[in-house]
């Protein structure tokens, strides 16, 4: 079956699914919201990432591998794509907000590991699904 999804907008689905699936348990668990200089809500997901993040980051690595074939490794790795970026518009912003930005990088990789696991989950029943 041809591929009908550009990668690129697979790519960006990704890391918008990774995005909500970080920042919806903050509104849905209530928890507690942290100050950021630009971005408050994302941190308050980060900081405060749960087991239904967890879920819905897994979830999201499903969606994207049922939807394209290719690549899942690297689009479990897009869903948190956008946090890295977020997180250097923030040192722009603040010199003084996230001193430990290599670790910070290095925890959103390990995150990631979710969707990616979800996305080579969504490949596999795609494949049930249209051999």
């Amino acid at each position: 079956m041809k591929e009908k999804i550009p990668l690129v907008v697979a790519g960006i689905a990704a890391a918008a699914l990774g995005l909500v699936s970080v920042i919806a348990p903050v509104f849905i668990l209530s928890r507690r919201e942290y100050a950021a200089p630009l971005f408050p809500w994302v941190r308050s997901g980060i900081e405060g990432f749960s087991f239904l993040s967890a879920v819905l980051l897994f979830s999201s690595g499903v969606l994207i591998g049922l939807w394209t074939s290719k690549r899942p490794f690297i689009f479990g790795l897009c869903t948190m794509a956008a946090f890295p970026l977020l997180a250097v518009a923030e040192m722009v912003a603040d010199s003084k907000s996230h001193n430990l930005w290599p670790l910070e990088f290095l925890i959103y990789a390990v995150i990631s590991l979710v969707a990616v696991a979800g996305a080579y989950v969504g490949k596999s029943m795609r494949s049930q699904f249209h051999p």
